[in-house]
């Protein structure tokens, strides 16, 4: 149960990161315009957040690690982007003094960084819950970062391709911190059960 969840876990995840990179071009490009600039100002975002979540995420796995802690991860992060969508307008007001490029770069930073950076922690976290022993350590980073690649990988073509199409820019943004939030909740719940072998520091 508890490889299973965090296997999902991991997938949501990963797909979301993608999803929002795309999405992000869709949700500031109508106050900026798409241009080089907005694509730089996305990626370095979302990689300094990640970078920032892996580091954090890391310490807190080590600190404690307790799959009820790594379903909140996923909670905070889906509340905040499913925000985004009401966000978005007041916050590029509000950037719009700074010019457009540094615009660009402080709404990125504002919108995604926090909730990227909260995703880029699900990663390491999940290794600790995963890995049972030191020996297991490179099979299971090599799983659960496969997995999340995977995923990512899907996520890239099914939001341009069909979810966009399908669903609106705020609808989708909505939707998918929604799926993260109910994929914590749902290790919540698992976690307060505390089945054998369920958890790390809630078994």
């Amino acid at each position: 149960m508890k490889h299973k969840y965090l296997y999902c876990a991991i997938s949501v995840s990963g797909a979301s990161v993608l999803a929002i990179e795309i999405l992000g071009t869709r949700i500031i490009g109508p106050y900026y315009g798409v241009n080089l600039f907005l694509w730089s100002a996305l990626i370095s975002v979302t990689l300094a957040a990640l970078s920032i979540g892996y580091v954090i995420g890391g310490k807190w796995a080590d600190r404690k690690p307790a799959f009820s802690r790594f379903a909140w991860i996923l909670i905070a992060a889906g509340i905040w982007i499913a925000l985004v969508p009401l966000m978005k307008g007041s916050i590029a007001a509000a950037a719009r003094p700074a010019g457009p490029r540094a615009a660009l770069l402080i709404a990125s930073f504002v919108l995604f960084f926090p909730p990227l950076a909260v995703l880029g922690m699900v990663s390491p976290y999940a290794l600790r819950l995963r890995a049972r022993t030191i020996g297991d350590v490179g099979r299971s980073a090599g799983d659960l970062y496969a997995i999340s690649t995977l995923a990512s990988v899907a996520a890239a073509l099914l939001t341009g391709f069909l979810l966009i199409p399908s669903f609106g820019v705020s609808g989708l943004t909505a939707a998918i911190g929604i799926v993260l939030a109910a994929t914590g909740i749902v290790g919540l719940a698992a976690a307060a059960v505390k089945r054998p072998g369920l958890a790390g520091g809630d078994a």
